[in-house]
C-alpha cells in the first residue's frame, strides 16, 4: 500500500491552474481538492497512488540528482516526507529548497504500511550512488 499526498498553498497572487499545473508536471494523475480554512492560505491537495511517483522517479535520474534527493527524503515510521520548489516545478524541474520559500513549497507525503516499506520507496526513488551512478535499481 502506497498513498501519496501532494499539497501546495495557493497564495492570493497565484493562479490556481498554474499551481495545479506545477504539481502535475512532477506528479501526474492525482485527484485534487481545494481546501480553504478560516485564517489560513487556501491549499491545493492532490492524492494518488504509487503510479503518480513515476515522473519524479524519471526526473531524479535525468537531472542526476539522486544523492541530493536521498538526503532530502525523510522517513518517520511509515511516512516519507519532502518539499519541492514550486517555481522549479512550473517548468518541470525538481529542486529541493533549503528553507521556507516566500510563495510556499510543494509538500509531499508518501504513506506506507511500515518503516521498511518507506525505506523501499526511498531506495526506489533515489538509490545510493557511486560516482553518480545508482548502485542498484529496484522495482516498487
Amino acid at each position: 500500500m502506497i498513498e501519496v499526498e501532494v499539497s501546495a498553498q495557493v497564495n492570493p497572487t497565484e493562479d490556481y491552474a498554474r499551481v495545479r499545473a506545477a504539481i502535475e508536471n512532477i506528479f501526474p494523475g492525482l485527484e485534487y481538492q481545494f481546501e480553504e480554512r478560516d485564517g489560513m492560505t487556501p491549499r491545493l491537495v492532490g492524492k494518488g497512488d504509487k503510479n503518480c511517483l513515476n515522473m519524479l522517479h524519471e526526473l531524479l535520474r535525468s537531472r542526476m540528482i539522486l544523492d541530493t534527493a536521498r538526503t532530502n527524503l525523510h522517513i518517520e515510521g511509515g511516512i516519507v516526507t519532502f518539499r519541492l520548489n514550486k517555481q522549479a516545478a512550473t517548468v518541470g524541474m525538481v529542486s529541493f529548497p533549503a528553507d521556507d520559500e516566500p510563495l510556499g513549497s510543494i509538500w509531499v507525503e508518501i504513506r506506507t504500511e511500515d518503516e521498511g516499506a518507506s525505506e523501499r520507496v526511498v531506495d526506489w526513488l533515489a538509490p545510493p550512488t557511486e560516482h553518480g551512478h545508482p548502485l542498484y535499481e529496484i522495482e516498487l
